[in-house]
């Protein structure tokens, strides 16, 4: 079973054009490295990644490692790129497929108030109280 992060943009308080990211190994980013990059519109990584083939272009070791690792971390970067456009994650999901993930999202029943932002009032006490209390 795989699992999904669930990304939307801020007007969108119901998740409707919700964009789902899995957790794991990147096949099309492996395979397809700054092309995939330019097709989810990660326009900072396919430039970098772009660079990165062009300069490993003379060693054919380093041009696999660098699909590797854009295979490894691929959706890590997919989510960075959505955080830096403005979008937030406002769920997880699971399924066997993308459509099961889908469907067990948008038929749960889930709270779509406003994110819980910590607060930054100050403590009484320290961590654990090994420390003692600050005045």
């Amino acid at each position: 079973m795989a699992t999904y992060s669930v990304y939307a943009r801020p007007d969108d308080r119901n998740g409707a054009d919700a964009i789902f990211v899995s957790d794991g190994f990147s096949f099309a980013g492996f395979i397809f490295t700054g092309f995939w990059a330019l097709w989810n519109r990660m326009w900072i990584v396919a430039v970098l990644l772009f660079a990165a083939m062009l300069v490993a272009s003379a060693l054919p070791l380093a041009s696999i490692a660098i699909s590797l690792l854009t295979g490894v971390f691929g959706n890590d970067l997919k989510r960075w790129s959505l955080a830096r456009r403005g979008f937030s994650e406002i769920g997880i999901s699971h399924g066997h497929d993308l459509e099961e993930a889908e469907l067990r999202f948008y038929l749960s029943p889930r709270d779509v108030a406003a994110p819980v932002v910590a607060s930054t009032a100050p403590m009484s006490h320290d961590t654990l109280g090994l420390f003692g209390v600050k005045a």
